[in-house]
């Protein structure tokens, strides 16, 4: 292990001691302590205040109009009941971190700091500005990065390299979010006489066995890099007693979309369904409400930032870099939508993210330290 990614482990050690579930998320004590510790290797930093108790922190390294800009979060969801380690403190055990933020994604955030440090004391960066932007509420609104893109002032060059887990694979895109709650209404009865009423539940069932017919044409729509969108119903509630026939419920709907997909036209689909079902009766009503919207990012796969990355990756590994799609949603479309350019490259596995004993492999942490590096110097390599 050599000194960067020993430090690299010990501000891992310090940032996973800080609770930051969201909600609340409460950054901002974590930001200004990483403001502190970079302050302290003689970075220039910034608090950016999103609201009570929440906070980005933005650390620069040089002024130049071509910026250079690697991006994580500093919430994490909840820990949840259950793990066999301690959730908010670093286990290290066969060849794992474990500890809730350790994949997603402070095990990334604890990488590039280390990476800046080490650009710092060998001098290396060359004609460009690096920027360390971690930033509050990704896990649930996007606050912090909104808030950052709003109000950065972008260079010649606004390259984001995003560093949430792919196995420090390069993904170049991620599909969206448009969440919807359905409502419909019966009528409420006694459940010893359910003909003087109309089941809500019942009606909430045809109309689930629906949305799964929906589902299954919408793998039809094949995409060039993204997998097709989907449809799923993620939550019912429906009932207010056991003895009730019940008169309402709501189901909610996540849909992952693609490039052309909006809330509003998939509340049309979602209508017309209902409209067929159920338009012929006139004790019968419903409403669709749309939520949530991120919309779908993707940076072409010939982009001069993706074959830069996957050169350095190459130099890093000895072998080709992996060029896919990011299964989740995260905040590069933010970035993509305000003109910055970006890919997702991070250490750790999604299939980690969320879960009980959440870990980081060892190697994937330590290797991903090279590989920011390696890209800021790729970069300077071919003046880009």
């Amino acid at each position: 292990m050599n000194k960067y990614e020993q430090l690299a482990k010990e501000f891992l050690q310090e940032i996973i001691a800080f609770e930051t579930v969201n909600p609340p998320g409460a950054e901002a004590v974590l930001a200004r302590r990483i403001a502190e510790i970079m302050e302290g290797y003689g970075f220039q930093t910034e608090i950016q205040a999103i609201s009570e108790g929440r906070a980005n922190v933005i650390i620069r390294l040089g002024d130049h109009p071509n910026k250079i800009i690697f991006n994580g979060h500093l919430d994490v969801v909840p820990a949840g009941d259950g793990w066999k380690h301690q959730p908010f403190a670093v286990t290290e055990e066969g060849g794992r971190f474990y500890g809730r933020g350790t994949c997603d994604m402070k095990g990334a955030v604890a990488a590039m700091m280390a990476m800046a440090v080490k650009l710092k004391q060998e001098n290396s960066l060359k004609d460009q500005e690096l920027l360390l932007v971690f930033v509050a509420d990704e896990e649930v609104s996007g606050q912090g990065s909104k808030a950052f893109t709003k109000t950065f002032a972008k260079g010649n060059r606004n390259w984001v390299i995003i560093g949430e887990p792919t196995s420090n694979h390069i993904h170049v895109g991620h599909r969206g979010i448009a969440r919807l709650k359905v409502t419909l209404k019966g009528i409420q009865c006694h459940a010893g006489q359910p003909a003087r009423g109309i089941n809500a539940n019942t009606l909430m069932a045809k109309f689930l066995l629906e949305v799964d017919a929906l589902n299954q044409r919408m793998q039809d729509r094949k995409q060039a890099i993204l997998p097709p969108p989907n449809i799923s119903a993620t939550k019912v509630n429906g009932g207010i007693k056991d003895n009730v026939i019940p008169g309402e419920c709501q189901a909610i709907l996540d849909i992952r979309t693609v490039p052309g997909d909006t809330s509003q036209k998939l509340i049309e689909e979602v209508e017309s369904i209902l409209s067929k079902l159920f338009g012929e009766e006139p004790n019968i009503s419903w409403t669709v409400e749309g939520y949530i919207e991120v919309a779908p990012g993707i940076t072409a796969p010939d982009h001069a930032l993706v074959r830069t990355a996957a050169a350095a990756i190459q130099k890093v590994q000895a072998e080709a870099a992996k060029i896919t799609y990011f299964d989740g949603c995260c905040d590069m479309s933010y970035f993509l939508e305000s003109g910055f350019e970006g890919i997702i490259c991070g250490p750790g596995s999604l299939d980690q993210a969320h879960t009980l004993d959440e870990y980081l492999s060892t190697d994937e942490f330590y290797q991903a330290i090279a590989i920011y590096e390696a890209i800021v110097l790729e970069t300077q390599a071919n003046g880009l």
